[in-house]
């Protein structure tokens, strides 16, 4: 099974260890945004910075490219959500990956994307 984890998946294993419980033969995949957006969370200590890293050098981390922003600006013509979710979201249908997230309501009407609140 191949996911694309949304940054409140990341904090929530820091807090929750979520992550041990998904099958092994799993595939864990992340967007640029979401390394930026982990590593910028109010609050971090040094522990946590370094057990983010950790769990982000096991992920495949997929850049945002030309299709993937010209997918995010379409996205956001027609809705209110975030630039950061929307780029999220646009990576998610650009490599047809489901997305796991807790922020449901940010993604669930996005036409092309498949989100789920767990695995």
């Amino acid at each position: 099974m191949r996911i694309l984890l949304d940054t409140n998946i990341l904090l929530l294993h820091l807090s929750e260890n979520i992550l041990v419980s998904v099958p092994s033969e799993t595939e864990f995949y992340i967007s640029s945004i979401t390394v930026a957006e982990a590593m910028r969370y109010p609050g971090l200590g040094n522990d946590a910075i370094q057990a983010l890293g950790d769990l982000m050098s096991i992920m495949t981390t997929l850049s945002v490219d030309k299709s993937i922003a010209l997918r995010a600006g379409e996205l956001g013509r027609t809705r209110s959500t975030r630039l950061p979710d929307l780029l999220i979201a646009a990576t998610a249908i650009e490599y047809h990956l489901p997305l796991v997230s807790k922020d449901l309501r940010g993604f669930k009407k996005i036409p092309g994307l498949s989100v789920r609140d767990g695995f």
